[in-house]
Order: structure tokens, then C-alpha cells, then sequence
């Protein structure tokens, strides 16, 4: 792989260096990154970028696509359900507590 040298936006210099890489929770390996010196900016040059999206791919969480739930009332609460390959995909059925907040008018995450 051309290592080019090249500035980031803030000015800084882009470095070369090899570091271990974690996405969405996945150990994707020791992979080339460059990092800015100034504002410590992380990006991934193409190699690595492919080796990251095939772990993703390989734990189900790459190209994950959009489905629907549907929300009802059950007392004072809403309840909704998850579909089971999200559920298998994500461990789910072995979360006891998690953590929900909205982020923004229409979007909700959950943490656990």
C-alpha cells in the first residue's frame, strides 16, 4: 500500500500508523490508520476499510437493513417487539437492562 503524506482539513498532518480497530464492538484487528498530529482524526484508507466491513458483514451488522415494529399499549407503557435475526444477531435475549433516549422528535436509541 502508497502511504501518501497529505493535510487534513484542520491543517494538520495525516500520519501512518497501525492500530487496533473496533467497530460497533467488533475486534476488526491491527490495521494502517492515519491520524492527524493537530485534531486527532482518525481515517481508514481503503485496504483497511475493506477488512473492516467484512468483519461487519461476518457478525451480521454491515448493510443491517431497516425493519418495521409496530408499537402497542399494555397499561401505562408501550411495548413493541424485535424481530428474532435482530435479536439472535445482537445477543438480545441475554440483555436484562438496558438504556433508551431520544434523539430528536422521530428517533429513538436503545443502549445496552
Amino acid at each position: 500500500m502508497k502511504k501518501i503524506e497529505y493535510p487534513c482539513p484542520c491543517g494538520g498532518k495525516v500520519e501512518w500508523k497501525k492500530e487496533r480497530i473496533i467497530q460497533q464492538g467488533i475486534d476488526c484487528g491491527i490495521l494502517d490508520v492515519e491520524i492527524c498530529n493537530k485534531c486527532k482524526s482518525k481515517y481508514l484508507p481503503e485496504e483497511s476499510m475493506i477488512v473492516v466491513e467484512n468483519k461487519l458483514k461476518e457478525n451480521g451488522l454491515w448493510g443491517m437493513e431497516r425493519k418495521e415494529i409496530k408499537f402497542w399499549k399494555s397499561g401505562n407503557s408501550i411495548t413493541t417487539r424485535f424481530p428474532i435475526n435482530l435479536v439472535k444477531s445482537l445477543d438480545l435475549n441475554k440483555i436484562k437492562k438496558g438504556y433508551i433516549y431520544s434523539e430528536g422528535k422521530h428517533k429513538l436509541t436503545i443502549e445496552f
